[in-house]
């Protein structure tokens, strides 16, 4: 996994103690985000995060198809893939649910992240970096 990020770095942790009970021992590497983004560096078991953003259909494929990792570490036909996706064809929820069953990807865990705070505000969205965006964020008007 990509250094600096703490989340992982507990995840690897487990990983690592359940192995060895096992008798099976984890070599953990934490690298810098652009050898974990190219996936230059050879390894089994690749930890990552992702944020999606609304609508799913754009978000999923396009940050997924866009991670030259995933494309290497992935054996499928990703030009054919963009193309069924750009032209509207793919099945979405089909494509993703083949990687989970092929075991190419392993979801571990979904964090679902809400803002504490004054209930009224709409319209606030997550950006692909995990951020919440306030820039189209407002505050509905009091009950009457």
């Amino acid at each position: 996994f990509y250094q600096d990020h703490s989340e992982h770095r507990v995840i690897a942790g487990i990983m690592q103690q359940i192995l060895a009970s096992h008798q099976v021992t984890l070599e953990i590497k934490e690298i810098d985000y652009d050898q974990w983004h190219t996936g230059e560096i050879e390894s089994d078991i690749w930890l990552n995060s992702a944020n999606f953003i609304l609508p799913l259909d754009f978000s999923v494929f396009a940050h997924l198809c866009e991670v030259p990792l995933l494309q290497h570490c992935i054996p499928i036909d990703w030009q054919a893939d963009a193309a069924r996706w750009r032209n509207g064809e793919m099945n979405l929820a089909n494509w993703c649910q083949q990687l989970v069953a092929s075991k190419a990807m392993v979801p571990l865990l979904h964090h679902w992240l809400i803002i504490q705070g004054q209930r009224s505000m709409r319209g606030l969205r997550m950006n692909t970096l995990g951020w919440f965006d306030f820039k189209s964020a407002w505050f509905a008007p009091p009950d009457p």
